[in-house]
């Protein structure tokens, strides 16, 4: 599985004008599939990762609404 790290890096040095996909694949650590991979599913890879996304930050805030303040009693 492409991680979050590898399409962003994928995604910047493509917007940046980089077309050769050996340089790419060096950089990034990929390999030839799985840069195929990222390059013929980017939007299910956008949508993917920005679903990793919400779900960690409402896990995050219902973390927070149950810590309790450091006056209350555990």
């Amino acid at each position: 599985m492409v991680t979050k790290f590898q399409f962003e890096q994928v995604s910047k040095l493509v917007d940046s004008g980089v077309t050769n996909y050996v340089q790419i694949r060096q950089q990034v650590g990929l390999t030839s599939d799985q840069l195929n991979d990222i390059l013929e599913n980017v939007e299910y890879y956008n949508q993917y990762f920005a679903e990793q996304d919400r779900m960690e930050q409402e896990r995050l805030a219902e973390e927070a609404r149950k810590k309790k303040h450091w006056w209350q009693k555990r």
